[in-house]
């Protein structure tokens, strides 16, 4: 279960991290075989549709690994294909359209389908791409790569009549390879520009104190947790992460980390929880930036008292 204060920056993040995307225009390259794909992209996330979803009262929604599914029918996971298990999504009258929105800072996406034929699209920052799939394609997969944030992929039937229903398996979502470069962390933004950060502890969000409210460690210091995307951490990856913070003068910062890992039920989600220094004891506004093996992501403001 994630908390209240963290699902509220999550729909804030989509928001941010799509609107300071460059607008320039941008097509997406399009695979029609997963090795291609594989090869394009890094930090691939695979939904099997083996796990039971998650339905958000009121909504209507699926719900999957942060990855939420919808159409104007009832969608629900069966079981196909000498019982493997697949996501369909019911015909509604005439047509059959199921939405896939998918998390913060996607430039890959590709999935498995067993219906053909049929459109799938993806909405981007740019341009978008469409592929139509046919009874004359040999491929049963499609993805594309980006270098735009790709926020929703859409699949849609209206033909032939009557309209089958769409039965999708194993989706796979993650960030364009760029060459042999490491991944570059994207830091989570609220909705007003704010870093997505949360006392360790007890969970709150800003404005920070450098005396901890809630003293578990030895030194009664205030550790935060800050949220990226772009990489996949583990306890393994400490050694090579690092957070500074820059005040209002520009100076710099080094704000000690001590964990690092995977958010809980979001795969794609990777967290870092430093300690905030007694320098920055009143120091207001800062920007803070998190670094993986060299590459530093983007700055978002915090607010230390």
């Amino acid at each position: 279960m994630l908390p209240p204060t963290l699902k509220w920056f999550l729909s804030g993040a989509v928001f941010v991290l799509v609107c300071c995307s460059s607008l320039s225009r941008a097509d997406a390259a399009v695979f029609r075989d997963r090795a291609s794909f594989n090869a394009a992209s890094q930090n691939l996330n695979t939904i099997d549709f083996e796990s039971p979803p998650n339905v958000p009262d009121g909504l209507g929604f699926l719900e999957l690994d942060g990855v939420f599914f919808h159409g104007p029918s009832p969608t629900s996971i069966v079981i196909e294909q000498n019982g493997n298990k697949l996501l369909r999504a019911s015909t509604f009258g005439e047509f059959t359209r199921l939405t896939i929105f998918l998390p913060p800072g996607t430039t890959a996406v590709g999935c498995d389908q067993f219906n053909a034929p049929m459109i799938v699209a993806i909405s981007t920052g740019s341009t978008g791409e469409t592929v139509t799939m046919n009874q004359g394609d040999n491929s049963t997969f499609v993805g594309f790569v980006s270098d735009q944030p790709i926020q929703s992929l859409v699949i849609s039937l209206d033909f032939p009549e009557p309209t089958p229903d769409v039965l999708l398996d194993n989706l796979s979502f993650g960030q364009r390879r760029a060459g042999n470069e490491p991944p570059v962390p994207q830091l989570l933004v609220t909705n007003i520009g704010r870093a997505a950060a949360l006392d360790s502890v007890v969970t709150t969000s800003e404005t920070f104190s450098i005396l901890a409210t809630h003293r578990l460690s030895t030194d009664n210091r205030t550790r935060i947790t800050l949220f990226v995307v772009g990489v996949l951490l583990g306890p393994a990856d400490l050694p090579f992460v690092t957070v500074q913070a820059e005040d209002t003068q520009q100076r710099m910062f080094n704000l000690p980390c001590e964990g690092a890992g995977r958010v809980k039920n979001l795969s794609w989600l990777s967290q870092v929880t430093c300690r905030v220094p007694d320098e920055l004891v009143l120091a207001g506004n800062v920007n803070v930036s998190v670094g993986v093996r060299g590459m530093v992501s983007n700055k978002a403001p915090v607010r230390i008292e």
